[in-house]
This record gives C-alpha cells, structure tokens and sequence, in this order.
C-alpha cells in the first residue's frame, strides 16, 4: 500500500490538533493555540519519521519513542506545569486520543468504508468538536442552573408547601402599586394551601378572569410581558412569608411578599416550581 509522505503528514496533524482541542474544551482552555498547533506538527512530523525510518517494526523501540514524543508535545501544548499537572495532561490525551479514535472508528463501520478519506476524517473532526462543546455547553447551564436553585418554603394563609426555587436574573416583575418584586409559583404548587371553595374561585381567575372573584380572593392584577403576547396579566397574592435556604444554613425571610400565580409549567424538566424575582435578595 502506498503511503504519500504529506499526506500522512496532514492527516496527523490534525487529528493531534483534534484531540488538543476536545482536551481544551473539556479542560476550559483557550481552543485553536499557537502552542496546540506546534505540538501537533511535532507529532505528525514524529509519526513520519517513526514510520518511514522503520522503527514501528521494533515494538519496545517505538513505543519509548512514541512516550517521547508525547511527552514533547504535552509540554510544547501547556508548557512548564507541576507533576501532577503534567500527568494530568498526558492522562487526558491519551484519553482523548483512545476515544477519538473509537469514535472515528465506529464512524467508519456505520458508513461502511474500509480505506478512511481525508474528507471523511476531517468531517468525524468537525462532528466530534462540535460533541464536545455541545456536552460542555450543557454540563455548564446544568451547574449554572443548580447554583441558582434554593430550597423555598412558602406561607398563606396558616398553611405552608415547600418547593425548589430558581434565581431567575431575567423575572423583574414588580407589583404595579405598591412597586414590590413578585415571585412566580406554579398554580399546581399553590392549589396545596387552598380550601375546596378557594381553589375553585381561583380556577374561574385563572381562566376567565372574573373581576368580582379578586376582591374576594385579595388578589391584584399584575400586568407583565411574555413571548407573543405585548402584555399579559398574572393574578397576584400576598404571602404571609416566604424562607429561601440558602448556603446550605443561612435562611432568608421574605416577610409579606407578593406572589405571581402561573397555571403553567415554569421548569421544562420539573427542576422547580416557584421563580424567584432577581430582587428579592436586595429587600
């Protein structure tokens, strides 16, 4: 089989740079590096002189050089670290590289190719890269979520139910008269601290509306804005108090705040039921 000296050249290279670059996003380093590029040109240019200089057909031979070699480019990439840091990154390329390698593989035997095109590595490349930072991406909104995510304990009217709470930056609802920051719950949430008669005044609020029901109920119109519509109204109810948990210990009194009641779901994976409002920690 005839193997064409750039070509073999070009293929190794970016497939160290490949692998360099899962590494950084994973590790959260700056991607496409001066130092990265280097380090895979050291590679490729050491694959082709392991490979046509015939040391690949002394096995102890090639694999201490190919110890070197790596060894070279972890320090050509990330530079003068500690011990450990340099472990680590050599544990994580080798980890890298055994996986891309897998999934490029497994690549080939769902397209059914037996000889691996450039076009088909470089394609594998782009899809991996884009993998990574999508699983990134997501692990990263799922931590940002938790961090912002507080135990709630809600009281009205002598009853209380307890909920997970979400810091949300974005809900600056305030109630129109007395300019007070509103908290959004569920509806379903609500419903467990209401009597019978309450929870089918509240249904006919929801739904129709009804003016003459608010006066009775103590509720307000509060108006707030929401995608395709300019301007929509939530019913909204003083809560005698409302505890949020936050580091762990350190509980936070809301007193008589006001809640915005939303008959829909506020978490797509049921994550939490109440919105807590981005001033709500200023009061």
């Amino acid at each position: 089989m005839k193997i064409y000296l750039d070509v073999f050249f070009i293929v190794n290279f970016f497939m160290n740079l490949l692998v360099f670059e899962i590494m950084n996003i994973f590790l959260r380093k700056r991607p496409v590096s001066v130092r990265c590029a280097a380090a895979s040109a050291e590679g490729a240019l050491a694959a082709v002189l392991l490979v046509f200089g015939g040391v690949r057909q002394m096995a102890a031979a090639f694999i201490l050089m190919y110890l070197i070699v790596s060894c070279l480019m972890i320090r050509t990439a990330y530079g003068k670290t500690t011990v450990y840091g340099f472990g680590r990154h050599m544990a994580g390329f080798y980890l890298t590289a055994v996986i891309v390698a897998g999934a490029v593989m497994f690549l080939k035997g769902i397209a059914g190719i037996r000889n691996i095109p450039i076009i088909f590595l470089l394609s594998s490349a782009i899809l991996l890269l884009f993998l990574a930072q999508k699983i990134v991406s997501s692990k990263k909104h799922e931590i940002r979520n938790e961090q912002n995510v507080f135990p709630v304990t809600i009281k009205y009217r002598g009853k209380s139910v307890k909920a997970a709470g979400f810091l949300d930056t974005g809900n600056n609802l305030y109630e129109p008269v007395s300019q007070e920051c509103v908290t959004i719950v569920e509806y379903n949430l609500f419903q467990k601290m209401l009597s019978e008669e309450e929870k089918a005044d509240f249904n006919k609020v929801l739904h129709d509306m009804e003016p003459e029901l608010f006066g009775k109920l103590l509720l307000r119109y509060i108006p707030f804005h929401s995608l395709g519509k300019e301007c929509d109204y939530l019913p909204g109810v003083r809560a005698d108090d409302m505890e949020i948990q936050v580091n762990g210990s350190e509980t936070v009194h809301t007193g008589n705040t006001w809640l915005g009641i939303c008959d829909r779901f506020l978490s797509t994976d049921n994550g939490y039921e109440v919105l807590l409002n981005s001033g709500i920690f200023r009061k």
